[in-house]
């Protein structure tokens, strides 16, 4: 099962989106794929990857990718994953 290592999460400059950066660690990941957001042992939250980016002149070689997740529609969940405040996590993709 593909697997992503967020290092940092960021808000995106539109502030509409949530860029996790970091680096992938299992398997292949593309946009469209889901992603697994643990919240507690029973729950988890499930997004869609909107985009991939890529920071090639990203020093932290633990950063050069970032999964962009699209909250266009629903702001209010961005506030509740931002408050998550997922760092050094290891999140699973579907």
């Amino acid at each position: 099962m593909p697997k992503f290592h967020v290092k940092k999460t960021t808000l995106s400059e539109d502030e509409k989106s949530i860029v996790f950066k970091g680096k992938v660690i299992e398997g292949p990941i593309n946009k469209g794929m889901t992603l697994v957001i643990p919240v507690t042992e029973a729950a988890s939250i499930k997004v869609k990857i909107y985009d991939i980016a890529h920071y090639d002149d990203q020093k932290d070689e633990d950063k050069r990718v970032g999964l962009v997740i699209d909250f266009n529609d629903e702001p209010e969940a961005l506030d509740i994953v931002m408050d998550l405040n997922i760092a050094d996590e290891s999140l699973e993709c579907l």
